[in-house]
């Protein structure tokens, strides 16, 4: 934790995200419990050597900026710099690979520290070279020689580096070592790649041979400069880099192609974020990656990477994501699988992968648009907000959020995301029993869903409420599942799009193909920042599947996490009456009654989806055992 903290500087880390990283085998709840014991300790043993260093708040925990410093941080500040002086310090500074020897904590841990451990390195090597740049220029060879030495210590495999060794060693007069390091690179290509030098290198050697003056230690080539485009504001979009091929027995690079393929495919599909071509972030395979330059550079407010490493007949993925203007890792995960089980269980990772980005992306973006001013806010901020409000599930937040979405749909009047988050509020508003007039709000479902896909035929949310609105609200459960289908086409990794359909296949009695759809939607969004819905979907799927002990699980979870969603209360009553728990239940029912007080189990009976009137009069008569009126 220390190690963690330290590595932020004083950026702040959620107790979710901390408790996620170092407890992940572990439920939420225990993950939390172990945090809370953590810093205790370590409050008590930092404050007995004099040292007021941890700041632990209610959502966050981070270092007292005066009260940490690494060798990591003043190489950062350093890095910047265009003298020889501060380079050749930050060289200094780094001994060795990040935390060497650190013990094993944990799989998410562990991938956390491999991951800052190369992307050091990568910088330490783009230091490197800058400093042997600037002493070649200054006419220094013997120290241009020292630094590419150092190159070649840190990635051995590299031909590249290994180029201008032998460049750095012609410069200095150094032909015989030129040549002797040639040799060198053949036999480490041959030894531990299976391949033969590049034409590049061939060409290089044969000039050294014959004796051409050589005074360049950089690449000879003049590059041009870049050009940045400006950071977008509104819909967040993302650069998948390639990932790096680790280790002494790398895999190909195209199956590293291939995975970013299917990486930047699956986030295609979706609407947020807007992901970068593969083709786009192909060219920094071979160098250096700075996260603030690659996101200036592509324009992308996000930045994700990875490494495929092999272990004999195993491989391990360990991906990254991170924020391009701050360096801050949102998140980092290992997939460890057997090379012979690659094709069976690539798609399920690269699900899991996309499934867990989005909801720190979410997270992230909040954090971004609470520190705007309102009159900075684009029509994408509005809708973020509206989102998080509505999810309080208070009718005070339901009218702030109406507000933020009529400005939001003022601002952009194309902007299809904004006309399906107001269907999804008016469509929550029915359902919470708190609509004054609900003839016209399921109206106003009606435009806003048929707006949306107007503006974007390919809206896979959009299309996905569209489908909810037609079963919730007018029971055409054909037309339903047919707009379920052309979402499922468009994004099949939405977890929102699973969600929703699992609920129309339980209002036409399908109930073990709603636990299926239902339990899709989770794994695709494990750590979804409005979680209650999923578990509320569970909870109405295994009640209609007849699973009630499955339904009184999820409907438990689902109500300590939203403890106002009336859909889920109901159901949960339900089935609690069915396994006989009288007492829970009725306490629930004073709870629905506390949020819809004009709630009456008569209105179930006339106006819930269930397609079959009998199972509509079973939840009434549930509801009504557990106290509520009729």
């Amino acid at each position: 934790m220390l190690a963690y903290l330290a590595m932020q500087e004083e950026r702040p880390v959620s107790r979710d995200a901390m408790a996620d990283l170092l407890w992940s085998d572990r439920g939420a709840e225990q993950a939390r419990h172990s945090l809370r014991q953590m810093l205790l300790v370590l409050r008590r043993d930092l404050g007995a050597a004099g040292l007021i260093a941890i700041d632990a708040g209610e959502h966050a925990i981070s270092f007292q900026p005066a009260a940490v410093e690494t060798d990591v941080a003043r190489m950062r500040r350093l890095a910047a710099a265009t003298d020889r002086a501060s380079l050749a310090e930050v060289a200094d500074l780094y001994t060795g690979p990040f935390l060497a020897d650190f013990p094993s904590v944990c799989p998410d841990f562990d991938a956390w520290v491999t991951l800052t451990r190369d992307r050091i390195a990568s910088s330490v090597m783009d230091i490197l070279g800058r400093l042997a740049d600037l002493c070649g220029a200054e006419g220094d060879a013997a120290g241009a020689v020292m630094a590419v030495e150092r190159m070649v210590a840190l990635d051995p495999l590299r031909e590249d580096i290994h180029r201008r060794m032998m460049t750095a060693y012609a410069a200095a007069g150094r032909r015989t070592d030129a040549i002797r390091q040639y040799n060198a690179c053949v036999e480490m290509l041959r030894r531990d790649l299976d391949a033969s030098p590049e034409a590049e290198t061939v060409t290089l050697v044969q000039r050294i041979r014959d004796g051409d003056r050589i005074t360049t230690v950089g690449p000879p080539e003049a590059t041009a400069p870049a050009v940045f485009p400006q950071v977008s504001e509104g819909t967040p979009w993302i650069a998948v880099l390639p990932f790096r091929t680790l280790g002494a027995d790398p895999v190909p690079d195209y199956f590293a192609d291939g995975l970013v393929d299917d990486i930047v495919c699956a986030l295609a599909m979706l609407r947020e974020p807007v992901v970068i071509s593969a083709g786009s972030t192909r060219s920094y395979r071979m160098q250096p990656v700075d996260l603030r330059q690659v996101g200036r550079e592509l324009g992308a407010r996000y930045v994700a990477a990875g490494s495929v490493r092999k272990f004999g007949t195993s491989l391990r993925i360990a991906v990254e994501l991170a924020e391009a203007d701050s360096g801050k890792i949102l998140w980092a995960q290992p997939y460890d699988l057997e090379i012979t089980e690659l094709f069976d269980t690539q798609d399920s990772i690269v699900n899991r992968i996309v499934g867990t980005w989005l909801p720190r992306l979410h997270e992230s973006e909040m954090r971004r648009v609470r520190t705007k001013r309102p009159e900075n806010m684009t029509a994408y901020d509005l809708v973020l907000q509206a989102r998080d409000l509505i999810f309080r599930l208070n009718q005070e937040s339901f009218e702030t959020a109406s507000g933020l979405l009529a400005r939001a749909m003022m601002l952009d009047p194309n902007f299809a995301m904004a006309r399906a988050v107001m269907a999804d509020l008016l469509n929550l508003r029915i359902g919470q029993g708190w609509s004054h007039d609900v003839a016209a709000d399921a109206q106003a479902v009606d435009r806003m869903t048929h707006a949306a896909i107007e503006s974007d035929p390919y809206n896979a949310r959009a299309l996905a409420i569209q489908g909810h609105n037609r079963s919730y609200l007018h029971r055409d459960y054909e037309m339903a599942r047919g707009l379920f289908d052309r979402a499922q086409d468009v994004a099949p990794n939405d977890a929102s799009v699973w969600m929703w359909s699992a609920c129309t296949y339980a209002y036409v009695g399908e109930g073990q193909d709603a636990v299926r759809r239902a339990e899709r939607a989770l794994r695709l969004s494990p750590k979804d920042p409005f979680l209650f819905r999923y578990h509320a979907t569970l909870c109405l799927a295994h009640y209609t599947a007849g699973s009630f002990e499955n339904a009184a699980y999820w409907g438990r979870l689902g109500i300590r996490e939203a403890p106002a969603y009336t859909s889920n209360i109901r159901f949960t009553i339900a089935s609690l009456i069915a396994l006989g728990h009288l007492d829970e239940a009725r306490e629930l029912g004073n709870t629905l009654l506390a949020v819809q007080p004009n709630f009456r189990t008569c209105d179930v009976i006339e106006g819930h989806p269930y397609q079959d009137v009998a199972s509509r009069r079973r939840i009434a008569q549930a509801l009504i055992e557990a106290g509520l009126p009729d």
